[in-house]
This record gives structure tokens, C-alpha cells and sequence, in this order.
């Protein structure tokens, strides 16, 4: 439960600033509903609206750092994904290399003895 609560606190909390923008709204509309002049309707259409604004935004905001956060360990696994490959196709290279060298460096490094197994009869 506690690894459900971190991993998700980001979009628990842009939920909660996407609500709290609706409930701004909610009450500007609900002051203002009933006025019938221009001038007693600005001030809470530019505290409500403004304010619903800005929580939106900062929702969006932390929504979208969720998903960066993500992209970001997605790409850590990546990159040790691509380090471990690296190592592994060195190591083959390696390989191939020392098996692929010409005749007269192998056979300065060392002789093979010639084991038959035909036996004569």
C-alpha cells in the first residue's frame, strides 16, 4: 500500500488541484449568478476564473511531471540495458579477434601438438 500511495502521489495530488480548480469555479458562478450588473459580476469572475486557471495549471503541471518521472526511470533501465550489451559485444569482439588472428601470430604464441586418433592395423 505504501509503494501504491508514492507511486501515485503525484496524480493524487494534480486530482486534488483539478478539483479544488472546479470548486473555485462552482463558487464564482454560484456568486455571481444572480447579479445582473457587469461591474458586481467582475470581481468574482476574475478571482474565480483566474484562480481556476492557475489550479489547473499547476494540476497539469504536477500530471506531467508523473509522466516524466516515468519516462525518466523508463530510460534509466535503458541505459543499463545498453551498457550490459556493450559489455557483452567487447567481450565477443574480443573473442573474435583473438580467434581470427593470422597463422604466424598464433603459431609464434604457442605450437598445438597434433593428437591422432587413427589407429594403424
Amino acid at each position: 500500500m505504501e509503494r501504491l500511495k508514492r507511486d501515485h502521489a503525484r496524480q493524487l495530488v494534480a486530482g486534488v488541484l483539478v478539483t479544488a480548480a472546479l470548486v473555485v469555479l462552482v463558487i464564482g458562478y454560484a456568486n455571481i449568478r444572480d447579479e445582473i450588473q457587469v461591474a458586481a459580476q467582475m470581481p468574482y469572475v476574475l478571482t474565480g476564473g483566474i484562480g481556476a486557471l492557475i489550479l489547473t495549471g499547476l494540476g497539469m503541471v504536477v500530471l506531467r511531471s508523473q509522466d516524466d518521472k516515468a519516462v525518466l526511470d523508463r530510460l534509466g533501465v535503458l541505459e543499463a540495458t545498453n551498457d550490459e550489451l556493450r559489455d557483452r559485444v567487447e567481450y565477443l569482439t574480443q573473442l573474435l579477434e583473438t580467434a581470427l588472428l593470422p597463422d604466424d601470430v598464433t603459431t609464434a604464441k604457442a605450437t598445438p601438438q597434433m593428437v591422432s586418433t587413427r589407429t594403424n592395423r
